[in-house]
């Protein structure tokens, strides 16, 4: 895991990889599968994708997600990822409880990056809000990204 990019995809990366595998967050998965990205996941995370995937409103709209696809997808996870037993609270969200997991799994993971299209998470971020600074100065080496930025640490450089 030496040199590895350490991540944490939230669940709508893998939602959006199974709706379209060739597009950002299915090759960010697809990097993570093939072993070029450290990707670290808690049994809390797959259940909510198994939640999401089974949403009927969910299946109605994108016929790509079916059993079989979701099962797939799960049982590469379960393949690849770092799973953590126990993830520390260290960071809470007040404007959405449910994301400060994914912030967590990270801390306790010491991953560089977590990998999100959520505006809540990606908003922590922008220097622009008080917020956001407080969390630039407690948590410095974390950042919260968009698919298409963890696949830029891939693309050679002229």
């Amino acid at each position: 895991m030496t040199g590895k990019v350490r991540a944490v995809f939230d669940c709508n990366v893998f939602l959006q990889a199974l709706i379209s595998p060739g597009g950002p967050a299915g090759s960010c998965v697809a990097l993570s599968f093939q072993g070029e990205v450290a990707l670290f996941c808690t049994t809390h995370i797959i259940e909510e994708l198994r939640r999401t995937t089974s949403d009927p409103r969910i299946r109605a709209k994108f016929t790509r997600i079916t059993d079989a696809a979701v099962a797939a997808i799960i049982q590469n996870i379960e393949r690849v990822a770092h799973f953590l037993p126990r993830v520390p609270a260290t960071f809470t969200y007040e404007r959405d409880p449910d994301d400060a997991h994914y912030v967590n799994v990270a801390l306790a993971a010491k991953a560089k990056y977590v990998v999100s299209r959520d505006k809540d998470l990606l908003d922590l971020m922008d220097r622009s809000r008080p917020e956001a600074r407080e969390f630039r100065r407690r948590f410095p080496t974390l950042e919260i990204i968009e698919p298409q930025q963890l696949l830029r640490e891939f693309t050679p450089k002229p």
